[in-house]
């Protein structure tokens, strides 16, 4: 009753400010072991017979902290370079093999697993193993009956910002140029099994994965509120900081301090913030422009903690002011927002809600190819999934229609991160204004 009578008395903006003071500290919550080994069984119960085999990331991340493959990272937890897995699919027995390190690689990098004594309980694993018995592991399974059949990766790996498709148009247009022909590591990868291996049948363990990887688990959701608050947070910080004569990488620096001071590891992806003519370059990320009164700033960013990213977007303009044309088009892209979000609920399909965008669009005389539904988020912001699906409780999904004319420097997208509830739609990116009126409150000068 106390709590509730004293924020009554604040205004919204001091409400928040307490609610950030009275949280705990800025703390990484990882993920117990049980969480791995659940998601293993699951697996396991969809494959049913056979031996799983997926490999970690062989090499480090250039420049930047180092991250795991993320489907390796989602069955396992571990986040050692050369690391396998393998697993029966008829009992879930799950062995991890690691490379066995020197001296000088524990004292500069850190050990591995292998270097725990009690490494397979702790971490859930029938067995830690170094990864030169890898090889004859597999052999011997031969002998184990219904093993004939060899679970890996067949598709693309997806990255933190690229889905699967993405990593696949990126490899097509590096193969057309003549000099880079090289296979990927993991078109290799399944070249070398095949050959060593050519009395097991390779199958695709994608779709059972996607489809897992699709509703996220409880300690995952809660994962995301946090970083969706947090991320949003950071969002409101740099649109305060707005100013004609600023740069656009100084709204990057406000939201990349809040990121970091409260417990991302890094961002979802690099940071898109364009003003004037670069709002209608999507992917923009050079973000060296110095802003100017009249135009808009188009910023799409967000956190990325404990392998599970958000994606935000807002767009604004930097005097401060909407000019009518900017209005309008802020105004239907933010009613097709709304109605998508508001459509939301298990049962319904994509298709219903990309109709009802369409139609606010050309309501309102603007294109409809881009009432963009959105996409799926989680281990990657264009994170795996069936579209034919209908929602599901524990889907997480970005939902960012665009109203984008090149001639005239009018890009407006308004994106939100949201969770698929039994009852609707639960906004994971809450706290961010996105109401005109709110919006341009938040800048002061």
């Amino acid at each position: 009753m106390a709590v509730r009578h004293v924020a009554a008395r604040l205004t919204p903006v001091v409400l928040l400010a307490a609610l950030w003071a009275a949280a705990p500290a800025a703390e990484r919550m990882g993920y117990p072991p049980g969480e791995f080994a659940a998601r293993r069984q699951r697996l396991a119960g969809l494959l049913q017979r056979g031996t799983l085999v997926l490999f970690g990331a062989t090499t480090p991340t250039p420049g930047l902290r180092f991250r795991q493959d993320n489907d390796f990272f989602y069955l396992t937890g571990n986040e050692s370079l050369n690391a396998a897995l393998v697993m029966d699919a008829a009992s879930g027995e799950a062995h991890l093999f690691l490379p066995k390190l020197s001296a000088t690689q524990i004292r500069y990098e850190g050990a591995n697993w292998l270097e725990e004594a009690d490494a397979p309980r702790a971490h859930g694993f029938t067995s830690v193993q170094s990864l030169q018995n890898l090889h004859e592991v597999l052999a011997r399974r031969r002998a184990t009956p219904g093993s004939d059949t060899l679970w890996t990766r067949l598709s693309e790996r997806d990255e933190v910002n690229h889905g699967r498709t993405d990593v696949a148009i990126n490899t097509a247009r590096r193969l057309g140029n003549p000099f880079a022909q090289q296979p990927t590591e993991d078109a290799q990868r399944i070249a070398s099994l095949r050959e060593q291996f050519p009395y097991y049948t390779l199958q695709d363990v994608t779709p059972h994965l996607d489809r897992l990887r699709l509703i996220k688990t409880a300690r995952e959701i809660e994962i995301l509120r946090y970083n969706g608050r947090t991320s949003a947070e950071a969002m409101r910080r740099a649109i305060e900081a707005t100013a004609p004569g600023r740069f656009e990488y100084e709204l990057e620096a406000e939201a990349t301090h809040w990121l970091l001071a409260h417990g991302m590891q890094g961002a979802a992806y690099p940071a898109i913030v364009g003003s004037g003519p670069m709002g209608n370059q999507w992917h923009y990320e050079d973000n060296g422009r110095r802003m100017s009164a009249g135009e808009l700033v188009v910023m799409d960013y967000a956190g990325s903690l404990d392998y599970l990213t958000v994606d935000i977007t807002r767009t604004w303009p930097v005097s401060g002011r909407f000019t009518d044309a900017q209005r309008k088009a802020y105004q239907t892209d933010l009613d097709a927002q709304k109605a998508i979000i508001a459509a939301i609920r298990p049962g319904v399909t994509r298709g219903v809600v990309q109709q009802i965008a369409e139609d606010i669009f050309r309501k309102n005389g603007f294109d409809p190819r881009y009432a963009y539904v959105g996409h799926y988020v989680g281990l990657s912001v264009h994170d795996v999934g069936d579209w034919s699906l209908p929602f599901e409780a524990g889907m997480v999904l970005a939902i960012e229609p665009i109203v984008d004319i090149p001639d005239e420097h009018l890009h407006i997208r308004v994106e939100d991160t949201i969770l698929v509830t039994p009852t609707g739609a639960e906004i994971l990116s809450t706290g961010l204004p996105k109401d005109v009126g709110e919006l341009l409150a938040l800048i002061k000068h």
